[in-house]
């Protein structure tokens, strides 16, 4: 039998992407200056939203920039859920700019935006053409800037978008960063909710990339740690925004779970998500985070030493490995409650008799053939019936 037909984790080779340089930690942001020198970057282009702008965060950067930058260029239309028409903007608005360099500052959508800027400005053609093709002109130079603590981006080379309901999205190593710079002091000013769900979206990065066939040892140690951070600190940042420790260890479990998906993409919680988001309103990270301990009661068969792993960070003790790790999945459930979050289907307002086309979009539209465990229809619409009833 060939090797490749067998699930072996232990023993697969490890191929292991990330970005640049990373720069992490309190006022990094001041490096600025000297990151787009190394670069060679004089006239930036930075790419946020009015948000960033209002909240004042923008001006924190300011001027570092006009240290180092005879021109800098604003594009601060970025949308909350980036949409194929809003990339095409931020396409058609680089191309007509004498810039030499992007720079994304804020949440995943932000980034993600900046880097089709920095791909798009040399590659021809549209957005939407390179869900098919690659890109074969280089980018310019590109430094991430996360503002929120949780989906990771500037640790990845993934660019999400919709195309009217659906979701796509593309993962390209030419869209990993130059430099990712991390500074837990641009996080202060999120807003609980805010907090709660880029958080929650770190956790099921962390979490997803245990349940995956793309897992080995180092992402693993990654995936755990990050984990630990969130189960720890999470909660404190949600409820005293001004917590700079709380703020520093989200901000670091964030760019931790952000190497790991690069390496251990979202699973299964990420496909379900896809399915409520836009009917529901939902930012990204909660609607991640209400299937998440589903998936994970779904994906016990093949996990329960890594979940079991994850007792200790609620401080379960005692008990078989499958025991602590039952209990692991129902202190997951109570964490995304303790922020205010939906835990059940039900809870959220979907109309039972909406199960099963549910079921049927994850199946066709948003397949997860790296889920630990394979999943039907059939076995979906189960998924979804206990995700409505609250039966984990």
């Amino acid at each position: 039998m060939d090797l490749k037909e067998l699930y072996i984790p232990t023993l697969l080779d490890i191929s292991f992407e990330t970005v640049g340089k990373l720069v992490f930690g309190i006022g990094v942001y001041k490096r600025l200056p000297e990151i787009l020198k190394s670069l060679g970057v004089t006239a930036p282009l930075v790419v946020t939203d009015k948000g960033i702008i209002n909240a004042g965060i923008f001006n924190k950067i300011k001027e570092p920039l006009a240290d180092a930058s005879s021109t800098v260029i604003v594009y601060d239309k970025v949308v909350t859920e980036p949409t194929i028409e809003s990339m095409e903007a931020v396409k058609d608005f680089v191309r007509e700019q004498n810039c030499d360099g992007v720079i994304g500052l804020g949440g995943g959508s932000s980034m993600d935006t900046a880097k089709i800027a920095a791909l798009m400005k040399n590659n021809p053609g549209n957005v939407a053409d390179y869900l098919n093709q690659r890109f074969e002109k280089p980018r310019l130079p590109l430094i991430l800037v996360p503002t929120t603590a949780g989906t990771g981006a500037e640790m990845t080379g993934d660019i999400v978008f919709s195309i009217g309901h659906e979701k796509k999205w593309f993962s390209t190593s030419k869209a990993l960063a130059d430099v990712a710079l991390v500074d837990p002091l641009l996080t202060v000013s999120m807003p609980p909710r805010v907090t709660a769900s880029t958080g929650l979206d770190a956790l099921s990065h962390a979490i997803e990339a245990l349940m995956t066939t793309y897992s080995n040892p180092l992402t693993d140690v990654m995936a755990l740690k990050a984990a630990e951070w969130v189960i720890k600190y999470v909660e404190r940042a949600y409820t005293q925004g001004k917590d700079i420790v709380a703020r520093y260890y989200m901000s670091l479990a964030a760019t931790t779970a952000g190497i790991v998906n690069q390496n251990a993409p979202a699973t299964l919680p990420h496909s379900v998500g896809y399915t409520l988001a836009h009917r529901y309103n939902l930012p990204h990270g909660i609607s991640c985070a209400i299937p998440l301990p589903y998936c994970m009661r779904y994906n016990l068969p093949m996990c329960i030493d890594k979940f079991a792993t994850i007792g200790s960070f609620f401080g379960i003790t005692s008990g078989t490995k499958r025991e602590i790790a039952l209990r692991v999945i129902e202190k997951i459930r109570e964490l995304i409650a303790s922020l205010d979050i939906p835990t059940s289907l039900k809870d959220l307002g979907v109309p039972k008799e909406l199960l099963p086309t549910l079921a049927k979009e994850l199946i066709e539209k948003y397949p997860r053939p790296h889920n630990i465990c394979r999943i039907d229809i059939k076995k979906a619409e189960d998924l979804y019936t206990r995700m409505w009833e609250g039966i984990l």
